[in-house]
């Protein structure tokens, strides 16, 4: 039997397709439910990647004014779900992180996500899933190094 010649192309775009098949009713059950729109997940999403980040450097890696982005911030201060601090020697430079609040949001995040998969996975056989998990695996040790 003839196997079919798969290239990243094609995996990459089978990836995009999936992805929000994934995302679908993460908006409506959850952001929703939480007062999030997708704008404030993104920026949620940008903080806990930097961490403490000053809102230049959130504002540049978004891709949005620095005035659009202290709106979001503001928004997400109010809710709780960031704090925002000056810099000791330079009260101009704000620095902005999340809050415990936060972090609950992203582990519950993480929960409907997984569901989400494990749903998908389920008409993967044994040896299926065992493939699918090397390569998750794989690719996800591989972005974490180019990350760090």
């Amino acid at each position: 039997m003839m196997t079919k010649s798969v290239t990243r192309k094609d995996v990459s775009r089978a990836i995009a397709e999936l992805m929000p098949q994934i995302m679908r009713g993460v908006q409506l059950d959850f952001f929703v439910t939480r007062g999030i729109t997708q704008t404030q997940f993104l920026m949620l999403a940008a903080v806990r990647a930097y961490a403490c980040c000053p809102m230049g450097t959130l504002a540049r890696n978004l891709h949005v004014s620095l005035p659009t982005a202290t709106g979001v911030v503001d928004r997400l201060v109010k809710a709780g779900l960031l704090s925002r601090s000056e810099h000791a020697e330079d009260r101009r430079q704000v620095f902005v992180e999340l809050t415990p609040k936060a972090e609950a949001f992203f582990r519950d995040f993480e929960i409907i996500i997984r569901r989400r998969w494990e749903e998908a996975l389920a008409s993967l056989d044994g040896s299926e899933l065992a493939a699918f998990h090397d390569v998750i695996t794989k690719l996800r040790d591989r972005l974490r190094t180019e990350i760090a």
